[in-house]
């Protein structure tokens, strides 16, 4: 395998360049005035927003090579996704800020997509494939005023492929590497007429994996765990009258895969998720007024076979948003919306049915001013059809004191609602169950320097979750607990030249957990487990020459803590994950003015072992090499 990753990478490296021909470099300067949606609901570039937002390009998505959406996500400041590097059949781990998992928000083009048929009703993040996506935005911190439910820690927005303008554009990309691992991807985009235009995408991947269980005998006797899913899109953007846009769309994924019978623990186990989304979308604009709104019913059927026999899980979701927003005068705009959201369990012969919903109207008055004080503040009342309602609030306001020195902060609160399996599910359900409520606090600040070409950014927060969620053996689910996490983030981007951009960040989390002991004592203890209190990651970008590009990425994370349950004494025990180091590598050599380009893509290149999870494999020296083409 090593030599066969040499051979690939010289081979692009040798690449003939005295025929390139020039080809869109990239700017000199960071790029301020791209536009972002996720930080207000309305469009608004970098510059713009009172909140800093991490935005993932198209461009940055293809040099991911051949990584999925966990992956490219890991690299991000502030963001963990455990088990990103292991068995290629796991579900992938979100933390954001240390937030567990179910407190980070997934959007789809703005709409939220949540799972009711889980415990959490988080999303699976190997259901969205890249091949379709055209940006990432993500906004830390509370967002529930604008969100609602599960937004705590913050949303991640995902922004599909845009339609096309002229009659047809065709993309593509097929990729074949390490464990016979295959993806084969595409797409076509378009406008029929100045009224009608349409994108859709198709993507099938497949890989033979290796064993997600560590094999204690060090025999590597334990069996593959491998997985094929298949994922498809379509949007079509109708023009109804001038200003007036509406896109019916559809998504689907199914993904069917192995999975193993826990830690140490071989088992020819398998399971099938399957996933549909059909909905719609619409907006107007006039000179005053915008008008945005938005349905998805997200239809989820999740199957798992082991030993044990079939467990077969269902879930409904249905998301209905629409708002307007209205400029008063100046620069002050005024956003009101409407929220109504359904998740339900259908049933079967075996079960009940159940469902809950919750209705929230909201409020936000944004006053935009780049060149001084700006400011956001929202209300968000919400009516759940089980424990009744709750209300959230957000400020955040920012100044620029000078043109490369901007200051912001934020104050705001947040709510996650029981989920139906906590409320009415089998094991432990509690009707009485109230929303998990936070309280989120940051300040920062951003310099530019060097004509816009450098910027650091520097971010101290502090969060409080009360009346956690959690299971008791003796009371099934209660609201009980209260979570207290801190921490500091610090970033880097750097343009030298078109050639050459670098970037860097430093990672601080730490977090504990007030609860009760045996004998109802209130104590206090750590309890981020398998998220690092440090943790660094950086990146090299060079453009070797018109057709060749590398990107160079890295990071480190300290050791952690992680529990593990021995099954010979029946007790949960606590282990030490040791710190570790990886080095990633892509190259891409463009062909044909562009529209085509050979890749690269080599994985933990310092073939460095690490364990993510305890008793759970990860995967060592590796790569994909492929193409992508747009005609």
């Amino acid at each position: 395998m090593s030599k066969t990753i040499l051979i690939l990478l010289g081979l692009l490296l040798c690449a003939p360049i005295t025929q390139a021909q020039q080809t869109s470099a990239p700017a000199d300067s960071l790029e301020l005035d791209q536009i972002v949606i996720t930080a207000s609901k309305i469009p608004l570039s970098l510059r713009e927003t009172t909140k800093p937002v991490i935005l993932i390009d198209r461009r940055e998505i293809e040099q991911s090579g051949s990584r999925n959406l966990g992956q490219l996500l890991n690299q991000q400041s502030g963001i963990r996704v455990n088990d990103a590097f292991g068995s290629p059949a796991n579900p992938q781990i979100l933390y954001l800020q240390g937030a567990a998992p179910s407190n980070t928000l997934i959007l789809i083009n703005g709409l939220a997509i949540n799972d009711p048929s889980g415990t959490g009703g988080t999303y699976d993040l190997r259901s969205i494939p890249l091949s379709n996506v055209e940006q990432i935005e993500i906004l830390k911190g509370s967002q529930s005023t604008l969100f609602g439910s599960d937004a705590i820690a913050g949303v991640v927005n995902i922004i599909t492929r845009q339609p096309g303008t002229s009659p047809v554009q065709a993309t593509g990309e097929f990729a074949y590497g390490s464990f016979n691992s295959l993806q084969a991807s595409g797409g076509l985009r378009g406008s029929l007429n100045e009224r009608v235009s349409y994108v859709m995408n198709y993507k099938r991947e497949s890989s033979d994996g290796f064993s997600a269980a560590v094999d204690p005998t060090g025999s590597d006797s334990f069996g593959r765990d491998g997985f094929a899913s298949d994922a498809f899109f379509v949007r079509t953007d109708l023009a109804v009258t001038d200003g007036l846009v509406v896109s019916p769309f559809f998504h689907y994924s199914g993904f069917d895969g192995d999975f193993d019978g826990g830690a140490f623990t071989d088992a020819e186990n398998e399971f099938s998720l399957q996933k549909m989304s059909p909905g719609a979308q619409l907006s107007y604009h006039s000179d005053r007024v915008q008008l945005r709104g938005g349905f998805n019913h997200v239809r989820t059927d999740r199957s798992f076979l082991s030993q044990f026999g079939l467990d077969e899980f269902e879930g409904r979701f249905n998301n209905a948003d629409l708002y307007t927003v209205y400029s008063l005068f100046g620069p002050v705009q005024l956003l009101a919306g409407l929220n109504y959201q359904h998740s339900l369990l259908p049933g079967s012969d075996e079960t009940e049915r159940f469902s809950s919903t919750i209705t929230s109207p909201y409020a936000t008055l944004f006053i935009k001013n780049p060149d001084g004080l700006s400011a956001e503040a929202g209300i968000r009342f919400n009516t759940h059809s089980e424990y009744g309602s709750n209300t959230t609030f957000s400020l955040a306001p920012s100044y620029q004191i000078t043109g490369s020195l901007k200051l912001f902060g934020s104050l705001t609160s947040g709510f996650k609602a029981p989920t139906l399996s906590e409320l009415f599910g089998p094991f432990g359900a509690n009707p009485d169950l109230q929303p998990q409520t936070s309280r989120y606090l940051s300040g920062g600040a951003e310099m530019l320097m060097r004509n816009q070409s450098l910027r650091f950014t520097a971010q101290i927060y502090q969060r409080e979750i009360d009346d956690l969620i959690i299971y008791s053996f003796e009371s099934g689910f209660i609201n009980r607990d209260r979570q207290n996490d801190s921490g500091f983030e610090l970033s880097g981007n750097w343009i030298a030249n078109h050639r050459v951009r670098a970037g860097a960040h430093y990672n601080y989390v730490t977090g504990e957990i007030t609860t009760d002991d045996a004998q109802g004592n209130r104590i206090r203890q750590d309890n981020l487990i398998r998220r690092p209190a440090h943790s660094i990651g950086a990146n090299l970008q060079l453009r070797l020459s018109d057709r060749l590009d590398l990107r160079i990425d890295g990071e480190y994370n300290s050791d952690r803590s992680d529990l593990f349950f021995d099954m010979s004494t029946f007790t949960q025990q606590e282990v030490s994950l040791e710190a570790y180091t990886l080095i990633n590598l892509y190259a891409g050599y463009t062909l044909f003015d562009g529209r085509t380009t050979l890749f690269l893509d080599i994985r933990n290149l310092l073939n460095s072992e690490f364990t993510e999870i305890y008793g759970y494999n990860t995967a060592g020296l590796n790569a994909k090499a492929g193409f992508r083409l747009g005609l």
